[in-house]
């Protein structure tokens, strides 16, 4: 939110500099996004406070922090004279679930011209440049007091009425900045003589915008869906200052006062007759009272205010005092804080104003709480750092999926809110995957990620939660450009050997069963693996035997050796793995890279080839080898092919 210190100081008083006031706004909570540039302060918005987007809602807040007095801009009360057919603009409503409120005003024989200088000073130093008297009214009124406001010719209607509908099924409409956009049900439109003039809550069209020929005028001060203009807004990638505003929640009665302020503005500045119009407002928005306690201000502070300076911040602040007593105040809370919901946020309100930095540094009276953290999340970190140890970057994705037909283990989102995110993922592949795309665009052509998370799938059918199961898994993806699968499947190997050795995992093996390549200790299932990635069952490992101590040791400086066996057609291969990772501590993986069948090797004989990682240098890696070739000599079972 910018603020040029020009226009700030027509609502506040302050003989203080730039850096001072921006100081100010930093203690209140509004940072600096970027530094001062000619005497306007560029202000990040963090917090959910619509009134923090207008002049007006920033200039209130300082001058409470400021103890000095604010003025609000004037705003034109006199109501205007009576419709007639002849001056009157029909409004219709068809999608009230849209519209909150719709205020309007009618202003004939204006005199569209340039706008004075003080008013051309503001916008510009904002960021807005200057059009006519009429448009930059709207502008200046929706920046100072945070009301998006809109004009339309009304010559240019082909019939003075506005209808607002949902758009048809592609639909178009070219908007102000001349580009013309397709429309669809989901997005409400403003529309003359059946055809779509203005996207509702977004953006004004071409088709009716004022200009210097412009004498007739209908205003209007709108008050929208939230959600729907948000979403809407995404969709057709329009973000301009308009969005901004509805992004927040307004309140409705916000478009009476921003309504009253441009009235005036108008007549002092175009002049013209000015008539009442319609003003659409059909459930009228109630504020229900709050009581703010005083020792709940002690409980989150730890330091007490005097009753007396709490009163006055929070009238500082337009609260209006309802009643009080020696416990606390009951409050009205001011139309434009729609973002007061619980007590707590008027404590914050009382706490801002007196200065966060006045609370006082005091130890801690109580004995620290209790570790409630669950085991499993406690050995999850331990897995993240050691993924880290092992170079892999950690990500976080969205569990929504696409539904996708063919996999029945899907489970449906009721209520989804688009399409293309209506499942809950059945593996953590499925949206870690994507990630390796978004890597391979900023050309990173080697990259390991891992996620640890929760996946989700159907076990049976209806909707008992019984029928529902969640697994909490960690998923690690390799890439590099231009290897190849092989060797793909070798380096996740390693890696997952890595972990393993680092979790002090011992004796695990892979069998192979219905197409999938699973990870096991002894009777346990702890993953399973692909060539390109692999997944560990957290809770499953955490229950793996483990070693009592943990070595560590240097992937990179790590040694393979391969063993070809012949053996018997169904023995299993996962004993003779088991039996040879045993022997020593430094083999860190055992597993089986090549399996053939031949006449020659005899009647219901194959052959086996064992690849073996030893993380040692070479000369030691063959004297383990050595070992293990005598250990397997002597199974009557194992032919060993030199």
């Amino acid at each position: 939110m910018k603020v040029p210190l020009i226009w700030l100081k027509d609502y506040i008083d302050l003989n203080k500099n730039p850096k001072e006031i921006a100081a100010s706004f930093t203690s209140l909570g509004l940072m600096l996004d970027k530094p001062i540039e000619n005497d306007i302060l560029d202000l990040e918005h963090r917090m959910d406070r619509a009134d923090w987007l207008s002049i007006t809602g920033c200039a209130r807040d300082l001058a409470a922090f400021e103890n000095a007095k604010f003025k609000f801009p004037k705003v034109y009360k006199e109501k205007g004279k009576e419709p007639t057919k002849e001056s009157s603009v029909e409004i219709k409503v068809e999608c009230p679930d849209l519209v909150n409120r719709f205020n309007t005003r009618v202003f004939r024989n204006i005199k569209v011209k340039e706008s004075p200088q003080w008013l051309k000073e503001r916008l510009e130093a904002y960021g807005m440049p200057s059009i006519n008297n009429i448009v930059d009214i709207t502008n200046f009124v929706m920046v100072e007091l945070g009301q998006p406001m809109h004009a339309q010719d009304i010559d240019k209607m082909e019939k003075p009425e506005i209808i607002i509908r949902r758009a048809k099924n592609g639909e178009k409409v070219k908007t102000l900045l001349g580009e013309e956009v397709e429309l669809d049900p989901d997005i409400f439109v403003l529309t003359q003589n059946g055809k779509a003039s203005v996207i509702g809550g977004i953006v004004g069209g071409e088709s009716t915008g004022v200009d210097n020929s412009t004498k007739n005028i209908v205003l209007d001060a709108g008050n929208y869906n939230q959600t729907n203009v948000r979403r809407n807004s995404r969709k057709l990638k329009i973000q301009n200052e308009t969005v901004l505003r509805y992004d927040k929640y307004l309140n409705p009665e916000l478009t009476q006062i921003a309504m009253e302020r441009a009235v005036g503005l108008i007549l002092e500045l175009a002049g013209g007759d000015y008539y009442e119009n319609y003003d659409y407002y059909p459930k009228k928005k109630h504020t229900n009272p709050m009581t703010l306690r005083y020792k709940r201000i002690k409980t989150l502070s730890g330091m007490e205010i005097e009753p007396p300076k709490v009163k006055n911040i929070l009238e500082l602040l337009e609260y209006k005092i309802l009643d009080e007593d020696k416990k606390g105040l009951t409050l009205e809370i001011p139309y434009f804080r729609t973002d007061i919901e619980v007590e707590d946020d008027l404590v914050a309100d009382v706490l801002r104003i007196n200065n966060y930095e006045k609370i006082p540094v005091t130890l801690i009276s109580a004995a620290p709480p209790k570790e409630i953290t669950q085991p499993i999340y406690k050995y999850e970190e331990k897995l993240r750092d050691a993924c880290s140890k092992l170079g892999l970057h950690e990500h976080i994705t969205d569990p929504l999926v696409e539904k996708n037909d063919n996999d029945q283990k899907q489970v449906a989102l009721e209520n989804s809110q688009s399409s293309e995110k209506n499942s809950l993922r059945t593996a953590i592949y499925q949206t870690l995957a994507p990630v390796i795309d978004m890597y391979k665009k900023q050309n990173i052509l080697k990259c390991g990620l891992f996620e640890v998370g929760k996946t989700f799938e159907l076990t049976g059918k209806g909707d008992s939660i019984d029928n529902y199961s969640e697994k909490r898994v960690l998923e690690a993806i390799y890439y590099k450009e231009n290897l190849n699968p092989y060797k793909t499947s070798l380096k996740v190997k390693k890696l997952l050997g890595g972990l393993l050795k680092e979790m002090g995992v011992q004796n695990h093996y892979f069998q192979n069963e219905k197409n999938q390549t699973l990870i096991k200790q002894e009777e346990l299932l702890i993953g399973e693996l692909k060539y390109d990635s692999f997944t560990i069952f957290t809770e499953k490992l955490q229950k793996a035997e483990t070693a009592n101590t943990r070595i560590k040791y240097d992937i990179s400086a790590s040694t393979s050796e391969d063993i070809s066996l012949v053996i018997k057609v169904g023995s299993i291969v996962g004993e003779t793995i088991k039996s040879i990772k045993e022997l020593n501590s430094s083999i860190t993986e055992v597993y089986v890279i090549d399996e053939y069948q031949d006449k020659k090797l005899g009647e219901n004989k194959k052959g086996v080839t064992i690849r073996i990682e030893i993380a040692t240098d070479k000369s030691s890696a063959a004297s383990i080898k050595e070992k293990i070739l005598e250990v397997l000599s002597q199974n009557p079972d194992i032919e060993i092919r030199i």
